[in-house]
């Protein structure tokens, strides 16, 4: 007698924990099965059978309550130093990555019992139907993925910007988590090797500041480069089209995308603010006769609230494809430090979307334009 799924779940895939994760189980024995004892991230679920004798169960609210550790802060203290390459990477895995052993357990009606374990490893992410269906999206079972929004019709190429005097990195997950991997730029030919920190690294470009950065050690041509992970003298899959940009003032946000780490846009230094205030409510205060009566009511106070409109006006498909992930977000990010420096974690504010309607796709269009309100902080003031 055994334990066998007839639905199964991947072991050696990296899984989307803000997906459906379903198993479907039974016993081969003959005895009567009353429940199944699940251990996972350690908690204990018990289910029941159906009538055919299938237990079933989503590992889905279990996961997602233990990956998500930060609620998706980044908390992340950096100190590069171009002196020293592996000042570059840091391990970014809590809060984005987790993996387990999970027990299943079945008990049957003489108090005997089977069990059966899975190592699994989840992606605080999700993917969508659409493409899902499409394949556009990271091949799970690759070695190396890059966690950013992969091009149309693909599976392994992603497109990025890196804009100088600002921090910039970007994230992958490894198999070979504490290895040295060499990052080739495929444009002018140079190379350089890092060690990973983790199973999720982040490797930092730069934090700031235009003296020490990525480019001290490996170059970088204006313009695109086309950057390739290699692993042991092999060529991983990932191929990153990473287009530096001319150094402007601007509005720079970051935000979590849905591989649960992050993305960075530059928009344009031509922006509006506007602040929007409402009074609160207000108190009866007539409480005297006419010549006697200044305010015959007391305001509480007032809510105010500034809001960046922000624009982008040659946006081509890839562009799209990595600031459409905008109107997803959970976590948005504005960054108001001052280009040129160091940077640190207090250098930026949670902002949200007033934006409600994105445009997805324009017939016969080659370029898009893009326009966004941010939602700063609502301002602090005087209240009774």
């Amino acid at each position: 007698m055994a334990i066998e799924f007839n639905q199964d779940i991947s072991t050696t895939k990296l899984l989307m924990a803000y997906n459906n994760n379903i198993v479907l189980l039974k016993s081969t024995s003959a005895l009567i099965a009353l429940t199944c004892e699940i251990t996972l991230f350690g908690k204990v679920a018990i289910i029941y059978p159906s009538p055919s004798g299938d237990f079933f169960f989503n590992i889905k609210d279990y996961v997602t309550a233990a990956i998500n550790t930060k609620n998706f802060a980044d908390d992340l203290v950096t100190d590069i130093d171009s002196g020293d390459a592996s000042t570059f990477t840091y391990d970014v895995s809590d809060g984005c990555y987790i993996a387990n052993v999970i027990n299943f357990k079945i008990i049957f009606k003489d108090n005997s019992y089977e069990t059966i374990t899975k190592s699994l490893k989840f992606l605080a992410g999700a993917e969508q139907l659409e493409t899902y269906k499409k394949n556009e999206m990271l091949i799970a079972d690759s070695d190396y993925l890059v966690l950013s929004p992969v091009q149309n019709r693909s599976n392994n190429t992603v497109d990025l910007k890196f804009w100088s005097g600002y921090p910039f990195e970007f994230s992958f997950y490894t198999n070979f988590p504490d290895d040295d991997f060499k990052l080739k730029n495929t444009t002018n030919a140079l190379d350089y090797t890092f060690t990973a920190k983790g199973d999720v690294t982040a490797l930092y470009f730069g934090d700031g500041r235009t003296d020490v950065s990525i480019e001290d050690i490996l170059p970088l041509d204006l313009g695109l480069n086309v950057l390739r992970i290699e692993h042991d003298a092999t060529l991983m899959d990932p191929i990153i089209n990473l287009t530096k940009m001319d150094s402007d003032c601007g509005v720079y946000i970051k935000w979590l995308n849905k591989y649960g780490r992050w993305n960075y846009w530059l928009f344009s230094e031509q922006h509006f603010r506007n602040r929007g205030s409402r009074y609160m409510a207000e108190l009866d205060n007539d409480n005297d006769n006419l010549e006697d009566t200044i305010s015959p009511t007391l305001q509480i106070g007032k809510t105010t609230q500034d809001t960046l409109k922000c624009f982008y006006k040659k946006l081509d498909q890839a562009d799209k494809t990595v600031v459409d992930g905008l109107s997803e977000a959970i976590k948005i990010m504005l960054f108001v430090g001052e280009r040129y420096s160091r940077s640190s974690v207090n250098d930026w504010i949670e902002v949200t979307i007033k934006s409600n309607s994105f445009v997805m796709r324009k017939p016969n269009t080659k370029f898009y334009e893009m326009e966004v309100d941010f939602e700063l902080p609502i301002r602090y003031g005087q209240q009774l």
